[in-house]
């Protein structure tokens, strides 16, 4: 599959800093420029971004094979055209998961798997972001802290697919609508009216549809792009936090406590991967990982998993 270098940011920090190589890995066709340069464009690293998506050079025949079967379930991606399709869910990661096992180990800075809906692990060699884990975290978060939670999707099938067993004991509602449909927002908006957070649960939705939703609710969005952009932050900035936009002052000063490495943990942790995952993604032994998450939870004054997620998306971090 081709490789395409999508986007080089902040580029005059070239010759402070090396860029660091992230691939974006998509379920439809790359190159998804218009996705990858809005989460870019919210974080101060030197990045070189390149792109493949499951569908490039698959043919029209081809494309038709992943197209779901009865009773499978089915995602929604966009193809190079700009029409969307939906896709089998389990076929289509099969065949993501295949492309995220090719690559080298240390091939890329960061593997980051653009699409939420995908619940599988990715077996990686690279620090990987897969955005339905970082998503589920923040969701689970949320609503373990008693706020009632709304989550639109951008299908309606996939509103009784929704996965995330662990959400069963709390107060959640799925509802669907497209992305950039106004009338659709609305619509979801009445389903949601007794949430207390809605979550935009689709890298699909964007800044825009976010604003809406927020205004008209007058409630908190999460964004599922927001969401993606902070563990790419996390998981690659070497900075000084206090140099780092938009973070809340008490999270900044504990933050800046880690290590470049530990900040890599915290994120793979706050994803929910186990120690033998993490230290397959870093190249390091589990028992390195159990002792880099101490230190974590050590320096972040939380006793749980769960508190340390609570303490990211609080600080709008996530």
């Amino acid at each position: 599959m081709a490789q395409t270098n999508v986007h080089d940011s902040h580029p005059a920090k070239e010759s402070r800093e090396a860029k660091r190589k992230v691939m974006f890995v998509s379920v439809g066709h790359s190159p998804r420029a218009d996705l990858i340069e809005t989460m870019l464009s919210s974080l101060d690293l030197s990045i070189e971004a390149l792109e493949i998506g499951a569908l490039d050079r698959l043919s029209i025949e081809e494309i038709d094979q992943f197209r779901p079967r009865p009773g499978e379930p089915g995602i929604v991606t966009r193809l190079r055209d700009g029409g969307d399709i939906v896709l089998s869910k389990p076929r289509i990661a099969e065949r993501m998961a295949g492309i995220v096992a090719g690559f080298h180990p240390h091939e890329f800075d960061l593997v980051v798997i653009l699409s939420t809906g995908i619940f599988r692990e990715f077996e990686s060699t690279c620090p990987t972001v897969n955005a339905q884990r970082a998503m589920e975290s923040t969701i689970i978060s949320l609503a373990s802290q008693g706020e009632a939670i709304g989550i639109i999707q951008p299908l309606e099938q996939q509103v009784a697919e929704l996965d995330i067993p662990a959400l069963g004991l709390f107060r959640v509602t799925a509802t669907h609508a497209h992305d950039g449909d106004r009338g659709s927002l609305a619509r979801a908006l009445v389903d949601l009216a007794e949430c207390d957070i809605i979550v935009l649960n689709s890298v699909s939705f964007t800044e825009a549809d976010q604003q809406m939703v927020a205004k008209a609710s007058g409630k908190p969005v999460v964004l599922a792009r927001r969401i993606v952009a902070g563990a790419i932050r996390l998981l690659l900035s070497q900075a000084q936090a206090a140099t780092l936009p938009d973070v809340h002052a008490e999270f900044s000063e504990r933050l800046m406590r880690l290590t470049p490495r530990e900040k890599q943990v915290l994120s793979l942790v706050a994803e929910g991967l186990s120690n033998k995952a993490v230290a397959r993604q870093l190249g390091i032994s589990p028992k390195t990982v159990e002792i880099h998450r101490a230190n974590v939870m050590s320096k972040m004054e939380v006793t749980s998993v769960g508190a340390l997620i609570r303490l990211v998306v609080s600080a709008g971090f996530f």
